[in-house]
């Protein structure tokens, strides 16, 4: 990967990096890559299924650092580097190598990471300069974690977590709804556990079968597939089309919206959320424009699930009976 051009110098030609905001990391943000693939199986992801592909190919530390240094040079009022690597701290001895060449930049940086890295490998990104890591924990649930082959464990998961609380390193959760095996039960686990982690903050979604990924096919021989649902709505957000026995469609949409409020309404949360916005007038006015679309969205969905269970019952309701 090092004789591919850098991209810092196509993003200089080309974008003004102070038109793009993701909400969890600081702002203005660049990202770029140091990897491609993931050797992960987990059967749900549409990246390596279908586009990056399993096997994990790495530019050198070497070149990154040499790229990084440049982006530095580019952008001095860059807040945060994003590495947006499938997984990016994968291999031990790769990332302490890199991390040991990053240091002496001084940079704020985030990236992907899996429960799997150790505190050594935590402490290391730490004093390199990483300040946010975004998780991957889809479930509370210790079989669907399984059956969706994530290679973790609820236990690893949680030590992880308290190794990223002892550091300092702000975590962004990412959970999933209606994997296999998802019932009522193992959403509570999976809302509860979250609350138990207590991460600064989170990411909902509903499981979605991409064509090309193992989920898909499963979700397809099993007849779990809602025949009359988009994947995504008119503004490009997801919609549920997975269902169990016991647990349709819509009951799964209306969870993600009870999870978001069971984790942010609590009084630990609202204060977090409270003391940054206190200080900081562009957190304010992130704050305002992201509840906002939040609130525009819940809408848009509640109208789905309502106008879903109409058609329903329509559907299922028995002839009058004439007289």
């Amino acid at each position: 990967l090092d004789s591919l051009p850098h991209v810092t110098d196509v993003y200089r030609r080309d974008l003004d990096v102070k038109r793009y905001n993701v909400p969890f990391l600081l702002y203005p943000y660049v990202s770029l890559y140091t990897t491609r693939g993931c050797p992960a199986q987990c059967t749900f992801c549409l990246w390596p299924q279908t586009l990056s592909g399993h096997p994990w190919r790495k530019r050198s530390t070497n070149d990154v650092a040499r790229e990084m240094a440049k982006a530095k040079e580019y952008w001095p009022g860059v807040k945060e580097f994003f590495f947006d690597d499938d997984t990016f701290n994968i291999q031990k001895a790769r990332t302490v190598e890199l991390c040991s060449k990053l240091k002496p930049l001084n940079l704020t940086w985030s990236c992907t990471s899996r429960v799997t890295t150790d505190y050594e490998t935590l402490k290391a990104m730490k004093d390199a300069g990483c300040r946010l890591l975004i998780v991957g924990y889809e479930s509370g649930d210790q079989q669907i974690l399984k059956n969706i082959k994530k290679g973790a464990t609820i236990e690893r998961a949680r030590q992880f977590t308290k190794d990223c609380h002892k550091l300092g390193l702000v975590v962004h959760g990412d959970f999933i709804l209606g994997l296999p095996g998802e019932t009522r039960e193992t959403i509570r686990n999976t809302i509860d556990f979250a609350k138990e982690l207590d991460v600064e903050t989170i990411q909902v979604s509903v499981a979605h079968a991409y064509p090309g990924t193992e989920l898909y096919d499963y979700a397809m021989k099993s007849g779990f597939m809602v025949a009359d649902t988009k994947m995504v709505d008119e503004g490009g957000h997801q919609m549920a089309h997975i269902q169990y026995p016991g647990l349709p469609a819509d009951e799964i949409m209306e969870s993600v919206h009870r999870f978001y409020d069971e984790y942010y309404f609590r009084p630990k949360a609202v204060y977090r959320i409270l003391r940054k916005a206190a200080f900081d007038g562009g957190e304010r006015k992130r704050l305002y424009k992201e509840a906002k679309s939040f609130l525009k969205l819940r809408a848009s969905r509640n109208k789905w699930v309502k106008e879903k269970r109409e058609k329903e019952n329509s559907a299922t309701a028995p002839e009058p009976v004439k007289a």
